[in-house]
């Protein structure tokens, strides 16, 4: 169902560098509405033991942005959709650090579904701090179904 190149799980892409800010933090907890002192006030974070505003959980969703790395092309006619999402967290992301992230394909894998076959791709995001520590991981998967069969 899916042809994939010889060597690509495992592989590790790079994602981009990201010196966060502050200001971005901020933008990303209110566009989710999330107002948590810790990711808008620098003073209410070092209160708490933190050395600078952190970011809300799902803001490594911002690092990834729309990329789905590494792109896994389908055939022609084949569908796809998210399959669920999964966080390890090892450290916060402070405001005022940079942090790389890469992708990599971990798993490909046929199964059977209620209306047929279908194929799961894994993908994660690691992102890392200056010194080179997991910060977190972002684990996802698509589903993909041949033309013969809808989603």
């Amino acid at each position: 169902m899916l042809q994939l190149e010889p060597g690509l799980i495992g592989q590790e892409f790079a994602i981009g560098d990201f010196a966060i800010t502050a200001e971005e933090i901020g933008e990303f907890a209110r566009a989710v509405g999330d107002l948590n002192p810790l990711y808008l006030d620098p003073q209410a974070a070092r209160q708490a033991g933190y050395a600078a505003v952190i970011a809300p959980p799902t803001f490594c969703m911002h690092l990834r942005g729309g990329r789905m790395v590494p792109d896994v092309p389908l055939e022609p006619g084949f569908t796809s959709l998210h399959a669920g999402q999964e966080f390890e967290f090892y450290d916060e992301i402070y405001a005022g650090r940079t942090y790389s992230a890469v992708g990599k394909l971990v798993e490909v894998y046929e199964k059977t579904g209620r209306s047929g076959p279908l194929g799961v791709i894994v993908r994660e995001m690691v992102v890392r701090d200056a010194a080179g520590k997991t910060v977190l991981i972002l684990r996802e998967r698509q589903m993909v179904r041949s033309p013969e069969k809808k989603i």
